[in-house]
């Protein structure tokens, strides 16, 4: 999510003993090697898809295995009193770092990424765009993703930070209007937080994302992002004006011919061939101006229509996800942390149905599309090799 500052330190603490002591319980097997294997990162998941140890962003949200084991972690999380997303444990190792890159996915336009210390070391610094912190242990912070930024780890120690994704409510958000600091007065004397002690024998209420991409992106959703993406080739100086219009254009034209199939279709299946044309046929017209056309110094407007839009705008392996409660079902907006994995709903990637007609090419952004899946610009690479890249 884009912030007015690059970073900011919320006004809250926690146990950081009891958090080390949680943390000793697991093992060098629980924790599971980047997915691009990127060297010295690693993780746990506390909660993701399904309550298994997967990478997904699609699909409702549940405690995993890890978290239930861990009733601080626990308290920890239902503390914010807020809707949470994909939440895990993040180890750096010594001497390695987290590559520089931006978040400028669909999962990140309205999310923010707390960060919670539990081990860490003053030679650990984290930077975004041109400022960096560090961030102490016990402290809560949030940063800007949609700005580059990485992490790099110079001490003897191996980092390990809480992550927490989630939008926040009005209340998260006025806490960070009113109560937080930002980045240029990190220094402020007045400055309290609030410690949360570990509550022996408490059991919270940890409230999950159950709904987080839409099978189908309504076409208000598509003009906002439309819009916002052109309001940022604009902004942007070094784009040539006739090369800036074009793909403006393209944008427009884009979301009002998935209005015009909307107003025919909805999300029923029947028109979902039509949505995958009109996708590949914008981002075929889109490919010529890739290298001419920024939002800044570093990233194309192609790269963030990829990403933010077009990936987004289907998903049509949450079909299944969605209809897998019987008809009727009351569903319930909050999963405790008692409950175990097993009785939530099948996670997206087994749940992926086998695609029809041009769905089979691959190329379609949003039907399974995965980091080695081919890019769906058409370039014939690897989605994580083009416009799925960490820069």
């Amino acid at each position: 999510m884009k912030l007015a500052k690059e970073f900011y330190r919320l006004p809250l603490s926690f146990d950081v003993e009891r958090l080390q002591q949680e943390l000793s319980a697991f093992t060098e097997e629980d924790w599971r090697a980047h997915h691009e294997s990127f060297k010295g990162n690693s993780a746990i998941a506390l909660i993701s898809v399904g309550g298994s140890f997967n990478n997904e962003f699609k699909g409702p949200m549940s405690p995993t295995p890890a978290l239930l084991q861990s009733p601080y972690l626990q308290q920890v999380i239902a503390s914010f009193g807020e809707v949470i997303g994909r939440s895990r444990l993040m180890r750096l190792a010594p001497g390695c770092e987290v590559p520089l890159h931006s978040d400028i996915n669909y999962h990140w336009h309205n999310r923010v990424r707390i960060h919670i210390p539990i081990v860490t070391d003053d030679a650990v610094q984290f930077h975004c765009d041109d400022k960096q912190v560090h961030m102490g242990e016990g402290e809560c912070w949030i940063f800007d993703s949609w700005k580059y930024h990485k992490v790099v780890n110079k001490s003897d120690k191996m980092r390990v930070h809480l992550v927490i994704d989630t939008m926040g409510s009005s209340r998260f958000w006025q806490m960070i209007d009113e109560a937080s600091l930002p980045y240029g007065q990190l220094d402020d004397p007045s400055f309290k937080s609030k410690h949360l002690s570990f509550i022996p024998g408490s059991q919270p209420e940890i409230i999950t994302e159950k709904v987080n991409f839409p099978l189908v992106m309504p076409p208000s959703e598509v003009r906002l992002l439309t819009q916002e993406l052109g309001s940022q080739i604009q902004a942007a100086p070094d784009n040539a004006p006739q090369a800036s219009e074009r793909f403006i254009k393209l944008l427009n034209d884009f979301a009002l011919d998935w209005q015009a199939i909307w107003s025919q279709f909805g999300d029923d299946k029947t028109g979902w061939d039509a949505y995958h044309r009109l996708r590949q046929q914008t981002l075929a017209q889109a490919a010529p101006l890739e290298n001419q056309v920024m939002v800044d110094s570093q990233t194309s407007a192609m790269k963030v229509l990829v990403h933010l839009i077009m990936g987004p705008a289907m998903s049509p392996e949450l079909a299944q996800v969605n209809n897998a409660a019987p008809q009727g079902a009351t569903q319930k907006t909050t999963q405790r942390a008692s409950i175990p994995p097993s009785a939530v709903a099948t996670t997206v990637s087994e749940a992926e149905p086998e695609p029809s007609g041009e769905a089979k090419t691959g190329s379609q952004p949003g039907a399974g599309l995965t980091r080695n899946s081919p890019c769906p610009c058409g370039s014939g690479k690897k989605y994580k090799q083009c416009h799925g890249q960490l820069n």
